[in-house]
């Protein structure tokens, strides 16, 4: 667990973060890690000293079984509402199957996660906030829409603080920023695409599903790292 920002804890599940953001409209929870690391997940709340009945809001950055795993079980112990994009709502109701991959080996790992995902039954019955590109939540977070990775994939970005959390949009291992892999990316081009919209905001610190987060000239960065793209 890391205290990112006064108002911002990254907590490490082991191969996925999810966030709590702690300002006067928390505290609340930016994704839910795997089924399995629930406990992991109830365990760290309680060392910041929040319970589940606490949360004021969880918010979803997208519908992987890695950021929704958790969604269910705390649904369970908490009234918080849960956010997401319009376009992700139906796969973490489990209406719609998230979007297949267009490669053998990606078709192959989609059908994984359908098999685990009915094995977890990580989806819930209904979203209660719809949210779109440039709106801002209670917390004062603006919603970067990023599709690719998925069709209603988010970030999260908040001016003043000069923080943004990108859930998957990017990857942050030893150092370096890379695309999410393609095998889980069902659009890579429009996840490529999407990453532009990162180079005209300012902010020093980036969050990421995987990784350690840049605490210091993130946007320069991952402004270099857009541009490199091509």
């Amino acid at each position: 667990m890391e205290t990112v920002l006064s108002d911002l804890i990254r907590i490490d599940l082991g191969y996925v973060n999810v966030f709590l953001w702690m300002g006067p409209a928390g505290p609340t929870l930016i994704d839910t890690g795997f089924p399995w690391t629930f406990s992991r997940l109830l365990k760290a709340l309680k060392a910041t000293g929040v319970k589940p009945a606490d949360l004021q809001r969880i918010i979803i950055t997208h519908a992987d079984l890695d950021h929704i795993g958790g969604l269910r079980q705390l649904r369970s112990l908490t009234s918080a509402p849960i956010a997401c994009h319009t376009a992700e709502a139906a796969f973490i109701t489990g209406k719609a199957p998230l979007p297949g991959r267009r490669t053998l080996p990606g078709r192959l790992v989609g059908l994984g996660g359908r098999v685990l995902s009915g094995l977890t039954r990580p989806t819930v019955p209904e979203v209660q906030d719809y949210l779109l590109d440039k709106d801002t939540t209670p917390e004062g977070l603006t919603v970067v829409y990023l599709p690719g990775h998925s069709p209603g994939h988010i970030a999260l970005y908040h001016k003043e603080e000069g923080v943004i959390i990108g859930g998957d949009a990017l990857i942050h291992r030893q150092g370096h920023l890379s695309l999410p892999p393609r095998i889980f990316t069902p659009d890579a081009t429009q996840a490529i695409e999407s990453l532009n919209k990162l180079k005209l905001l300012h902010f020093e610190t980036a969050c990421f599903g995987h990784g350690p987060c840049i605490t210091e000239g993130a946007d320069v960065k991952i402004r270099s790292f857009v541009e490199r793209l091509g």
